[in-house]
């Protein structure tokens, strides 16, 4: 055991001496609200109407974060960019404010500088998981494993679903998703998009082909979750 837990504080060491500034900003809280952060050769994972989740090498838990653009950027997923800018908590989700700092004292930028041919990984975890620890998985692409049945469907595109794996229920958006294709009692094999938090919530805002349904049927019968699960691998 004593074994173990050196070499696991050993990996948290290694890691912490690789890891940038978005780890400092997400995990170790080096920076405070109204700081300047510079961010250099990250890639941006997804992209939405008025921002951005960009990520930095090591990937991993506490590796992305948020940039506030402005409406009409029209950055890619994949590309390569600089980034300067002011560290904001927006409704508590973190982000890096570059639209309104521009052409001030601190000369905020963001700035395309290639496109990124080898993609990072989606970080693979169970819902329980990211459960445990969700504000360290902030702007992620993560990649749950469990499958699902969704159990209500919510207002403003939002659904909640339960884990086969152990009953832990989470919610997903529709920023990219159709969720005009879902009902209650539908299940999904695993579900993938952008972690966030937004309405005073943690949740998934899964891509377009990011929570697969299909039909779901339970025996009627009492039934272990194990059981449940059996039924859609």
């Amino acid at each position: 055991m004593k074994r173990l837990a050196i070499a696991l504080l050993l990996t948290i060491v290694a890691f912490s001496a690789q890891a940038g500034p978005i780890y400092d900003l997400e995990v170790d809280g080096v920076y405070t609200e109204g700081d300047y952060v510079e961010v250099i050769c990250a890639v941006v994972t997804a992209s939405a109407t008025y921002g951005v989740a960009i990520a930095e090498v090591p990937f991993g838990m506490g590796s992305s974060t948020w940039v506030y653009l402005g409406y009409g950027h029209g950055t890619e997923v994949g590309a390569i960019v600089n980034v300067y800018g002011v560290y904001a908590e927006y409704y508590e989700l973190t982000e890096i404010d570059v639209a309104h700092f521009e052409g001030e004292d601190g000369d905020a930028y963001f700035t395309v500088v290639g496109t990124c041919t080898d993609m990072p990984a989606p970080i693979y975890m169970t819902a329980a998981e990211i459960m445990a620890a969700p504000e360290h998985y902030e702007s992620c692409i993560v990649w749950i494993t469990d499958g699902f049945m969704i159990d209500a469907m919510l207002a403003n595109g939002e659904w909640t679903a339960l884990s086969h794996e152990d009953g832990t229920s989470m919610i997903f958006d529709d920023y990219w998703y159709d969720e005009t294709t879902l009902s209650v009692d539908l299940c999904a094999n695993w579900a993938i998009g952008m972690w966030t938090y937004s309405y005073g919530a943690f949740k998934l805002e899964a891509f377009a082909d990011g929570f697969p349904v299909l039909e779901c049927v339970v025996p009627s019968e009492s039934e272990t979750w194990g059981g449940v699960k059996s039924l859609y691998r």
